[in-house]
């Protein structure tokens, strides 16, 4: 059965600024609490093929690392905007999020809208905790997620 609307935040807890996307799930849960499906992954591949078969809507929250400044963020329609060039040698999820994306693509199993959420950081070391720049990307991709159309008409039914 095809659900609506599940947002994923991608990432390792225990990786630095790799955890970025479990900390939005983390804010998103005191907010949203069980109106949205939302769920913590380490960015296996085959567990979001099978979550993009599963859903209309999903959104992806990630760190990445790219040439811009720290704590940038950047949001991107899968199906209508370019996708970010991935540098795989410094993915910590083994295959990447678009290489998922383009294998689903290729199966016919991407959900009608897939958004993705990137924020730029830069320690991916074995440590705890967010970078100051990070976090407070963390705290507008909360909010720009819960500004979204069909985020806020869900929220608004429950």
């Amino acid at each position: 059965m095809i659900q609506e609307i599940m947002i994923v935040g991608i990432g390792n807890p225990y990786r630095g600024d790799d955890a970025a996307g479990w900390v939005v799930i983390d804010g998103l849960m005191k907010i949203i609490g069980s109106v949205i499906r939302l769920e913590k992954r380490r960015g296996d591949f085959a567990e979001l093929i099978d979550i993009f078969s599963t859903y209309k809507t999903v959104y992806l929250v990630d760190a990445c690392q790219s040439n811009g400044p720290l704590g940038d963020w950047q949001r991107i329609d899968l199906h209508h905007q370019p996708k970010m060039e991935e540098r795989p040698q410094t993915s910590t999820h083994g295959f990447g999020i678009f290489q998922a994306i383009s294998i689903a693509k290729n199966l016919g199993q991407l959900p009608n809208r897939i958004i993705l959420y990137v924020i730029n950081g830069n320690h991916y070391t074995m440590q705890s905790g967010l970078s100051s720049l990070v976090s407070k990307s963390v705290d507008i991709v909360i909010e720009k997620i819960l500004n979204e159309e069909d985020i806020r008409s869900c929220m608004n039914k429950a």
